[in-house]
Formats: C-alpha cells, structure tokens, sequence
C-alpha cells in the first residue's frame, strides 16, 4: 500500500516563508509611508494652505500710472500693504475690493494684471495683503485673514468714505472664502468669487483622498456653511478646468447662495478663470453692478 506525503517539502516551506516575509516587509515598509505622509500633512497645514512663501514670488514694480501704493494698519496693529487703482474722485464710482489668493500678493505680476483688468471695466479698486504675505510681518491664521480684510473694508470706508453699497467685495480661491466671511459681517453691495472652494477640509479631501485631512485639518473657510446667510447680489467665476472643484461641487456650492446670483464658466483653470478671455467677465460684472452707482 502507498501512502501519500501532502506535506510541503523543506524546499517548498522555506520557498513560501520568503514569500511570507517580503509581504510582510512591503506591507510595513507601506504603512511607514502612509504614517510618515499622513504626519508631514498634519504638521505642515499652514504652510501647505496658505503658501506665503508663493507671495514673494514673481514679482513685479508696480506700474506707477495704474498703481498707488498704500497701507493701512489691522486690528491687531501690523501695517497692511495695498494698491489703490483710481479712475476719478466721483463719489458715485463703485469700488471692488480684492482680496488675493494663498501663495499670492499685490506684488505678483499675474495678480497686478488681474487687478489691472478689474479696473479697466470701468471700477476703482483696492486690493492688500494678508499679514505674513508680500512684504508684511505676522503670521497668517484663518482669523488673522478675516479680520485682515475687515481692516481693508474699513480703510476704504473710514479713509476713503466709501458707502457699503459701493464695495464690492471680491476674492480668488482661498480670497474667495475671506470675501464670504467678510459678506457675513458687514454690509456690502455684493459679492465676486473667483474659483472659490467649498471648504478647506473638502478641498483638501479630494486633494489627498488616501488620508484622513477631514479629521486632521485645523482650517475650515467653510463657504458651504456661510453661503446661506448671504444675500447681496452674487457674481460666481468658474474655470473649467479647475483643478480643485469638480464643477458638480461648484454649481453646488453656487446653488447655497440666497441673493440674485449669476454664474459664469469660464475656460482656464483654479488661478485665471474669468481672465483668459475677460469679455465674458466685464460684462457680466457691469450687468450687475454698472461702474457708476
């Protein structure tokens, strides 16, 4: 009679032990990565969302003849750098207040040639930056951003003696959640949002989906959340090819928005939607808002 030996041979056994092992050791060596990538996120918020390093970058003089360089204190008594761009002294003149993206500032070519083209639909504008951006001492906080922008609206109320129904308060990306904090504030005669996000921890999600940034995120410019206590006129610039904010999200997002509201998709990405061909821009912005109130 034979008997059949199923075991594995000395061979076979050391065979699938390695096989075992390297497994094992790939698993591992993944999980220090994903524990090592998920740490780097946690620790390097700030500088990954606001990006001020971005801010001294690309720059440019200012154009003397379109820019007059100002300044003006914030609530916590840091001097805030800005650019005034004036047509006249006629009171009736409505004015856009920009308020710039992250990794960006005043000095920045593309943002001066961004400002140049609001101003030349026929508005005045200031425009700032944000403490730790540009030239300025601090350090940015989604706070510090908010009342940063309170103190440019303030500026151009107290200095300039400009009606809250003559500001329009506009923001690019994460300027575009500083212009919604703003417009839940104080009064204003609308609003421009110019590829804005839903939320950070949104954002962030679909920008990292292999992490958990939803529980680790320390920022919110929760759009989303403040979009229903706004009702002034809304001017909402998309780029389609914008690579933070699925268009889906971003008619979502515009849908939360309560006052008379107009949309316009545009082509470019997140950091030129409206401006590569502006036509579209002026003339929804004047269909609004005619320059002269």
């Amino acid at each position: 009679m034979i008997e059949n030996d199923w075991s594995s041979s000395p061979f076979e056994q050391t065979a699938l032990h390695r096989v075992v092992r390297r497994v094992v050791a790939v698993g591992l060596v993944s999980a220090f990565v994903w524990v090592c990538a998920v740490l780097f996120l946690a620790t390097s918020q700030s500088s990954l969302l606001f990006m001020t390093g971005g801010s001294r970058e690309f720059t440019g003089p200012f154009d003397p003849a379109v820019f007059q360089e100002t300044a003006f204190s914030n609530a916590d008594g840091l001097t805030l750098e800005g650019v005034l761009l004036r047509h006249d002294l006629d009171p009736s003149r409505r004015w856009i207040l920009f308020c710039p993206p992250a990794g960006a500032s005043t000095h920045v070519k593309r943002i001066q040639e961004h400002l140049q083209e609001l101003w030349s639909f026929g508005y005045n504008v200031l425009a700032f930056d944000y403490r730790g951006f540009g030239g300025n001492s601090g350090t940015p906080t989604e706070t510090g951003l908010y009342e940063d922008a309170i103190a440019a609206y303030q500026y151009l109320s107290h200095v300039h003696g400009v009606p809250a129904s003559r500001i329009i308060v506009a923001g690019r990306s994460l300027g575009a959640s500083v212009a919604v904090d703003v417009a839940t504030r104080l009064p204003t005669g609308g609003l421009v949002l110019f590829s804005p996000i839903d939320s950070v921890p949104a954002a962030a999600s679909r920008l990292y989906p292999w992490a958990p940034v939803r529980l680790l995120t320390r920022y919110d410019f929760d759009n989303t959340l403040k979009a229903k206590n706004i009702d002034v006129p809304l001017l909402f610039v998309y780029g389609i090819h914008d690579s933070y904010m699925p268009l889906s999200d971003a008619r979502a997002l515009f849908e939360e928005f309560r006052g008379p509201k107009k949309i316009v998709e545009t082509s470019g990405g997140h950091h030129h939607s409206g401006f590569i061909n502006s036509r579209e821009l002026g003339q929804a912005l004047v269909e609004l808002w005619p320059p002269i109130a």
